[in-house]
């Protein structure tokens, strides 16, 4: 089983500055799961890789379900978002 990997940053700034503020992991699976960026109100920079390729999905209460609402990550590749603090990523197997 593969998973995706997120490292946060605070603030959202143009590039991966300072020391990153947590560590998420998410299992790539059939099923969603979810790893959970911090609490406080900052806005955040997280720096997601995937060791394969899947879709991912933010918000307050997210489920990927595929193509229609979910953004495409590509195996052993970084893809950076801006996302809210507290937000749930979650990450679902693409064939």
């Amino acid at each position: 089983m593969s998973n995706v990997y997120g490292t946060v940053f605070e603030g959202a700034e143009t590039v991966h500055l300072g020391d990153p503020i947590q560590y998420l992991t998410a299992v790539i699976g059939g099923t969603n799961s979810d790893a959970v960026t911090g609490s406080n109100k900052l806005r955040r920079r997280v720096r997601l890789f995937a060791e394969a390729k899947c879709w991912v999905k933010y918000g307050t209460s997210p489920t990927a379900t595929g193509a229609s609402d979910a953004i495409p990550l590509a195996a052993d590749a970084c893809e950076s978002f801006d996302i809210e603090a507290g937000y749930v990523i979650t990450a679902i197997t693409r064939t």
